[in-house]
């Protein structure tokens, strides 16, 4: 990897970590040329606006969700081990200094984003909702699973609950999160 590639990853990674920590608006260059020892124009040069560097992450965080859940081996994994891998997601988030997840960070900050931005992020959000309402949907077909209602507005309960807990977690502590982890479980009767 040459240096240049180098670091435009590193500028991904901590904008993508700025964006879930503090919000799209409550970062600027100046935080990531700190952060890196860079000058502002380095990250220029990658991303000439805040803009492009937000639809960068976002469609880095669509390509790795839309590469997992089309992988041969996972698409075969149990319903269970499928959620639990979508629960792990925010799990990591917590445990990565009380990160919010990126949808939720941007749902936050959705009316003040740029156009394509919004768009960005909700095709993200639609794709990740579709997903779970289909493994749900297959789960209660294949008798793992039992819940109420139709399986969209399941999904839909769940990334909320899942989203909303990462955020209550700074107020209330990270056994916020696990609570609300148990209670998924108990609401879907999931079996193993």
């Amino acid at each position: 990897m040459s240096i240049r590639q180098a670091t435009r990853r590193k500028i991904l990674e901590l904008g993508e970590d700025l964006m879930q920590k503090r919000g799209f608006n409550a970062f600027s260059y100046h935080h990531i040329s700190s952060e890196l020892g860079i000058k502002n124009a380095a990250i220029h040069y990658h991303f000439p606006s805040k803009e492009s560097l937000g639809r960068q992450i976002i469609k880095n965080t669509h390509e790795r969700f839309s590469k997992w859940i089309s992988h041969p081996e996972h698409r075969v994994l149990p319903v269970a081990e499928q959620l639990d891998w979508l629960i792990k997601i925010y799990q990591y988030n917590l445990e990565k200094e009380n990160r919010v997840c990126l949808i939720g960070s941007l749902a936050t900050d959705y009316y003040t984003l740029p156009l394509s931005m919004q768009a960005g992020i909700r095709k993200l959000s639609a794709d990740v909702q579709n997903w779970l309402a289909q493994l749900l949907e297959g789960g209660r077909q294949q008798g793992v699973l039992s819940f109420e209602g139709k399986s969209r507005d399941k999904a839909l309960t769940i990334l909320t609950s899942l989203a909303g807990s990462l955020q209550l977690a700074r107020l209330l502590g990270n056994e916020m999160f696990h609570k609300v982890v148990e209670q998924i479980h108990l609401d879907l009767k999931l079996t193993y």
